[in-house]
């Protein structure tokens, strides 16, 4: 690695108030550990108001593993480069089109790949069960329109069930996003700078890839190589890299899809913090494609183009 990314003075920004909260901690304790053994000297913040607390001559950098609202919506970006912090956050505006769901599958459409039908809804006022713009009789996927790690992710099979999605997913968000429901082989593709790294295919033990398959359950199935054919993969990867131009993402990122059996690929949503827990998808892809954890943190690390000062701290 090179020599001005060693012996940086690092604040972990993790936790948060967000709903996220949990997952993001977890994140925390591992990109804690990998930085540390990459030797760097590491200042945990709890959130914006930890990391007031510390002396901003005092770092280098922030890592940012703050999930949901907290970190992904693009207002911690806009802060942390108007106080002068360099950090891993991704630049504020493709943060905040990212963030919302609606806007990403608009502007992803826009350069040609495809993404489910969808409504939005922006209060509960919207909603009418009769006048659904897409699919009439479902089923649907109910999701907040802005939020992160399946929080608030509900299927619907018919008008009753989707009206308690819709109250439901309203508990934990201002606007709610409706999708038709796209049978298939749930992906990911994970970006880390130029590199796009191998496709990871999931089977959740539920057939659905909520919350509760993705950090709770024992039996939730990943595959890296995906396990489909390697055309669709290599498609996949272009169709993330899409994804990253139409949102004018530089930086490190998570894009989800569905493959359906007639192997066209869906795209779903982006996450511009992707989790680094023990069973997230960004760590498995970079595995495969050569990088333990330690060096997936020194890759991402790496993005915030750290100037010659951290030498300084040797």
């Amino acid at each position: 690695m090179n020599k001005c990314y060693q012996s940086l003075n690092v604040a972990l920004l993790m936790g948060g108030r967000s709903a996220e909260r949990d997952i993001s901690l977890q994140s925390g304790a591992a990109v804690n550990s990998a930085l540390e053994t990459l030797g760097h000297r590491v200042h945990k913040a709890d959130g914006i108001k930890g990391l007031k607390q510390i002396n901003k001559k005092d770092i280098d950098v922030v890592f940012n593993v703050l999930h949901g609202a907290d970190g992904e919506d693009g207002q911690l970006a806009a802060w942390l480069n108007l106080e002068g912090y360099q950090s891993t956050c991704v630049d504020f505006a493709a943060a905040n089109l990212s963030w919302h769901k609606d806007h990403a599958k608009t502007l992803v459409a826009k350069k040609g790949v495809l993404t489910p039908g969808s409504q939005l809804l922006k209060n509960h006022c919207d909603f009418n069960p009769e006048c659904i713009s897409i699919s009439k009789s479902g089923p649907w996927i109910v999701k907040p329109a802005t939020e992160g790690s399946s929080v608030g992710l509900f299927k619907a099979n018919n008008h009753s069930e989707l009206e308690d999605a819709v109250n439901s997913a309203f508990d934990v968000a201002d606007q709610v996003l409706i999708e038709d429901y796209i049978e298939g082989i749930e992906c990911t593709v994970g970006v880390v700078g130029d590199v796009v790294l191998p496709v990871v295919s999931i089977v959740p033990a539920s057939g659905l890839y909520d919350y509760h398959a993705k950090y709770q359950s024992t039996n939730t199935q990943y595959h890296c190589p995906a396990n489909f054919d390697e055309q669709w993969q290599l498609a996949l990867q272009q169709d993330a890299q899409q994804a990253c131009e139409a949102l004018d993402i530089n930086g490190w990122c998570r894009v989800d899809f569905i493959v359906d059996d007639k192997g066209r690929r869906w795209f779903l949503e982006i996450n511009t913090t992707p989790g680094m827990t023990n069973n997230s998808l960004l760590p498995k892809a970079a595995a495969i494609y050569g990088w333990d954890f330690n060096a997936l943190v020194a890759q991402i690390l790496a993005i915030a183009n750290i100037s010659s000062q951290g030498e300084s701290h040797e």
